[in-house]
Order: structure tokens, then C-alpha cells, then sequence
């Protein structure tokens, strides 16, 4: 199992606009739907899925979450088919049932209390953990369905693309459970250097080195030149990082070992 050195406790988003940047994010993905006429196209950045497939997935992701936020379990739970309540045909019934889900994720999140233990996939046991997951995940999968509707990704605020590059790393030793391939990240002091370039003077983080050991990988924001860069602007940096850019898109500035990046992106991919 990979390592992961602590991180620096920078997360400049609160809990009330976190709330508020969720709700955004359903509401976009809930107009996309109804701007789509077609559930069958495949999406880009998802291609093994088809748009309404996309929606179901963050749809029940959305209920699943709020149903662990509620019941506070201390190991991993499963939604009923009663509580998946699938939607039959694209269109309307779609749409109403993917706001349903997300009417009830955000009346959990403002009902619980962030350090409240629960499970949680990551290291975090915490219910804290789902404000920043649900934020992070309904984020990427907005991004998915532009792709998909759109055919281009909209904009990402800079604090939220720099914490979602913070989540991801950390959360990486966990994908283990259900990404076996995380488990072969290692290495021999091999450097990543990430190197957001629209920040300067930002109060987030713009700069990741990556570092893999023997046992796993290691990250900090360490302003420290790497065997291997890639540069951009945040919101590409983190669409990079969860596998939303191809290695070689040209918004990118990739600098030195390109078979680590492959490496490593091989590695973290889901």
C-alpha cells in the first residue's frame, strides 16, 4: 500500500461556500440535462460511459452520500434499490430524479456536523470528508457532462481546481480498495512537479511535488524542480490530474521524464 506524508492543513474553503459551490455545480449538471436530448452519447472524458449512465452514477453517488451523512455508519453501507430509485427513460424523469438526490445531499450536509465520525473511503473517518468529496466529485462530473453536452469544459474556480489537486493526492492511497493499480506507485525518489501558472499571489497552493519511494509516493507544495514538470493553469492542472486532458493536450507544458508522467497517470487513473 502506498505511503502519504501529512499535507499542509491549507483548505481555505468553508463549509457555507462549499455548501453554496455544490448546489452550483447540481443546478449546472440539472440544466445540462435538460439541454441534452440524446442519453446515449458517450462521453469524452468518460468514454466507457454513456451521458445517462454519467448522471445515474453521480446521482447515486449524490444519495449515497447523504444517506452516510445521515445515518452516521461506522462502516461502509449500501443503497437499497428503494432508495437508488433509478429513473426509467432520458428526459424529465431524469432530470427531476437526479435534483431529487441532490436536494437530499445538501439538506444532509447542512444538517450534519462536520467532525462527526462516520465511514468515509479516504483516511479522513469524518463526515467532513464528504463536504470536500461531494464538492470535488460533482465538480468533475459537471465537467464530464459539458464534454459531453458541450462538447468543451466550462470554467473552474482557482480555490476550488487547487483544492481538488490537494483532495486527489491525498485520497490516492485509498483508490487502492477499488483502483488496484494504485498499489504499484513506487520508486526510487523520482520527482513530479506540478506548477499551476495563473496563481501567483493567490493565498492557495500553486506548486505539488510529488515524490515516489519504495513504498509509495509522497507529496508536498514544495517549490522544488522535478525530474519531470507539467505546467498550466490550475483549472488544467486539475482536470490533468483526474484524467479529464489527454498526457499531450497542448493547454499543458510537460517538461523532462514523460514515461514518469505515464507512469504515474496510468497509476492514478479511474
Amino acid at each position: 500500500m502506498p505511503t502519504l506524508a501529512p499535507s499542509p492543513a491549507w483548505h481555505t474553503l468553508d463549509y457555507p461556500r462549499v455548501l453554496d459551490l455544490i448546489k452550483a455545480e447540481i443546478d449546472r449538471i440539472g440544466a445540462l440535462i435538460a439541454e441534452a436530448d440524446d442519453g446515449t452519447v458517450r462521453v469524452p472524458s468518460c468514454p466507457e460511459w454513456t451521458l445517462a449512465e454519467l448522471v445515474r452514477h453521480t446521482g447515486e453517488i449524490h444519495r449515497w452520500a447523504a444517506a452516510i451523512l445521515t445515518r452516521l455508519p461506522q462502516e461502509r453501507i449500501e443503497l437499497t434499490e428503494q432508495e437508488r430509485a433509478l429513473p426509467g427513460n432520458w428526459g424529465a424523469e431524469t432530470a427531476q430524479w437526479f435534483a431529487e438526490g441532490g436536494a437530499r445531499l445538501l439538506a444532509a450536509l447542512r444538517a450534519a456536523d462536520p467532525e462527526a465520525p462516520c465511514y468515509a473511503w479516504g483516511a479522513d473517518q469524518h463526515a467532513k470528508f464528504w463536504f470536500r468529496r461531494m464538492l470535488h466529485e460533482s465538480t468533475m462530473h459537471r465537467i464530464d457532462v459539458e464534454y459531453a453536452v458541450l462538447g468543451q469544459p466550462g470554467g473552474l474556480d482557482a480555490a476550488v481546481a487547487s483544492d481538488n489537486i490537494d483532495e486527489f493526492l491525498a485520497n490516492v492511497p485509498s483508490m487502492a480498495r477499488f483502483r488496484p493499480a494504485v498499489r504499484e506507485l513506487h520508486g526510487d525518489g523520482e520527482t513530479i512537479h506540478l506548477h499551476a501558472t495563473d496563481l501567483d499571489g493567490a493565498e492557495v497552493p500553486r506548486e505539488w511535488l510529488i515524490t515516489l519511494e519504495p513504498d509509495g509516493f509522497r507529496w508536498s507544495h514544495a517549490h522544488v524542480k522535478g525530474a519531470a514538470a507539467v505546467r498550466g493553469t490550475v483549472r488544467d492542472l486539475a482536470l490533468w490530474v483526474n484524467g479529464r486532458l489527454v498526457q499531450d493536450d497542448p493547454a499543458l507544458e510537460r517538461l523532462g521524464d514523460e514515461p514518469l508522467l505515464t507512469y504515474w497517470r496510468n497509476r492514478t487513473s479511474f
